[in-house]
């Protein structure tokens, strides 16, 4: 913490201008919860309608289906922000002397409630339904990975050994056990590193990701599930989005984005252009795709946050201030855990056949399944979730005295270093 504030004295000495801290994260920041909402959004339209459009034979559904194909990155974009969000919230809070015991009081009663809910529904429609029901539901229901393993946070490591989905209600779920895991590293990366070597250890995640995908490979090229399932395989965003959160917090690199913004358009366009280039297949199991093209989505969506928080004027920053986005964003986290299982039971009670939809009578079941996913994910969130996030946050981080002291006298306009966490 001291390396903080003597950089912080320096910059509030020197002739820059006087930014002590870029982003006010003691609010929840518009723009992210926009991101959010795009990311949620390219993940229901991959769920609900990516595989009936590439069954199609239609020239329309076929455009359609080349342009929709980066959208298998949206969960880069949500471990993107989950690093930029938890992962500058520890920054903020590093010398805390509650620092672990507060940060997982809060990230477990923001994820794990709901979760245990989505845990639960199935247990008990496994029971009372399936049990009954039998082989129409197997589509379903029908999967190798253990219960055990969606209890303990590994149902990605079982995917990956048995190169199997495991129940069709609970594939989603790997992303939240690769999430959990990341819980699990990233307090202690952040509190015991040296302040100056954390970006090094940041740039080293995002550098081994790739590395740990194409060893994957080359040592078991049957099973490429594990380049998609696995943490070490998808550090990628998560890493970069704990490099973004360090170096947005410094004033004088803050100043610099802010006054070469077209440079920073240019990273866009090129990233955006090199799209087609390497994402050929809707699928994500081609070679250059796996070496490359995660981190390359990565680096686009943080350019893409960037350019949002350095200018509220701009066009992407104005798009992800919509407030249907916003709203879509707020709502993530429910929606995300419960799709998958509301499209499933909508599209068996009504149509009476699998995922795949066939007919215009499916695709209006699939509108049907939505409405009910963002009605019960705006209930949940009311009346479920907020309740117990609000009840977490009573607890703050206790800062050492003269860590606060200091602080306080070298960055004026900071509020405090007891910052609440964006809720995802």
């Amino acid at each position: 913490m001291s390396d903080q504030i003597e950089e912080h004295k320096s910059v509030l000495h020197s002739d820059s201008p006087k930014l002590s801290l870029p982003l006010d994260l003691s609010r929840r920041i518009p723009e992210l919860d926009g991101l959010r909402g795009l990311a949620i959004g390219m993940v229901v339209f991959m769920h609900y309608l990516w595989g009936a459009i590439m069954s199609s034979p239609s020239h329309l559904l076929g455009f359609v289906s080349i342009v929709t194909r980066p959208f298998w990155s949206s969960v880069d974009l949500f471990f993107l922000l989950s690093g930029f969000l938890i992962g500058g919230n520890l920054l903020d809070a590093r010398s805390s002397q509650n620092y672990f015991s507060i940060f997982y009081l809060r990230r477990f009663s923001r994820v794990l409630p709901i979760y245990l809910l989505l845990i639960g529904l199935v247990g008990i429609s496994y029971h009372f339904i399936y049990l009954r029901v039998g082989a129409p539901l197997d589509w379903i229901y029908a999967g190798r990975v253990p219960w055990y393993a969606y209890l303990s946070f590994a149902q990605n490591l079982w995917m990956a050994k048995l190169h199997n989905w495991g129940a069709a209600i609970l594939i989603i779920t790997w992303a939240f056990a690769v999430e959990v895991q990341f819980y699990l590293i990233a307090p202690a990366i952040i509190r015991f590193v040296r302040w100056s070597a954390l970006p090094y250890v940041f740039i080293a995640g995002f550098v081994i990701s790739p590395i740990v995908r194409t060893y994957i490979i080359y040592r078991f090229p049957s099973n490429l599930l594990a380049t998609y399932v696995l943490l070490p395989s998808r550090m990628d965003s998560l890493f970069l989005g704990l490099f973004c959160a360090y170096f947005l917090r410094k004033p004088e690199i803050w100043t610099w984005l802010v006054n070469h913004r077209r440079r920073l358009w240019n990273v866009f366009l090129i990233l955006l252009s090199g799209i087609p280039l390497i994402c050929t297949r809707g699928i994500p199991y081609t070679l250059l795709w796996i070496i490359v093209g995660y981190g390359w989505m990565s680096l686009l969506y943080a350019t893409t946050m960037i350019l949002a928080l350095t200018n509220s004027r701009s066009f992407i920053s104005r798009v992800l201030r919509l407030r249907w986005l916003r709203g879509l964003g707020t709502i993530s986290y429910g929606i995300y855990l419960f799709h998958a299982g509301i499209y499933c039971f909508c599209m068996w009670l009504l149509r009476g056949h699998g995922y795949l939809l066939s007919d215009w009578k499916d695709f209006g079941v699939t509108c049907l399944a939505f409405a009910i996913t963002i009605v019960f994910a705006s209930l949940s969130w009311r009346y479920f979730e907020k309740p117990i996030v609000r009840w977490s946050h009573k607890r703050r981080y206790s800062m050492p005295a003269e860590d606060n002291a200091a602080i306080q006298d070298t960055t004026p306009t900071r509020k405090s270093l007891q910052v609440e966490f964006s809720l995802k």
